[in-house]
């Protein structure tokens, strides 16, 4: 089973029309799948005290269990101020929590170090951005890739099972060029 993680909250985005062309693509090839839209769902991501001790929602848990079930996860989302929108970031806070999702382990006589909880799943990100590759590759080192890939499918996932896959200038770019964008999702989900 797929897990798609989607967080827009305009059904006419492009990230919707990233959604509908990955669950096409899903539906063609007779592969199950589960949709959290974390905008429809009216989803809360702050973190009370009480869920920063370990008491997880029923949500959660079901999220959780979710997740475990599913055999890769698909996030789509658009970058904001460098990183996932704010909806998303929660959602990660309160779902991906050590214990489920990961352990630290004294390693090495370093305390702290993660263990991996999910690197049975594949991760694929399709991540849209509003500026241009150039500069945010160059000058900006790709921090939004790197900052999701090591700052937290690293602690989760087997990040040799994770494909980042990024779509630049969508606002900006032609009709052609995004249709090319949802041939690469198409491309990529059929050979999940």
């Amino acid at each position: 089973m797929h897990l798609i993680i989607y967080a827009h909250p305009d059904s006419k985005s492009f990230n919707h029309a990233v959604l509908e062309q990955v669950t096409n693509t899903l539906e063609k090839k007779n592969a199950s799948f589960k949709v959290i839209d974390l905008y429809g769902i009216n989803y809360n991501p702050v973190l009370s005290l009480k869920e920063l001790k370990g008491k997880n929602s029923e949500q959660t848990i079901e999220f959780q269990k979710m997740i475990k079930e599913s055999t890769s996860v698909i996030f789509i989302f658009p970058v904001w101020w460098f990183r996932a929108p704010a909806i998303l970031e929660g959602f990660c806070d309160k779902v991906f929590t050590s214990g489920f999702a990961y352990h630290y382990k004294h390693l090495f006589g370093v305390y702290g170090m993660p263990v991996r909880h999910l690197t049975d799943k594949k991760v694929t990100a399709f991540i849209t951005h509003g500026a241009p590759a150039l500069p945010v590759k160059t000058i900006y080192v790709n921090a939004v890739k790197y900052r999701f890939i090591l700052g937290f499918l690293s602690f989760c996932f087997s990040i040799f099972k994770c494909k980042i896959v990024q779509f630049w200038s969508v606002p900006f770019v032609s009709d052609e060029k995004r249709k090319s964008y949802l041939n690469k999702v198409d491309r990529i989900i059929t050979n999940l």
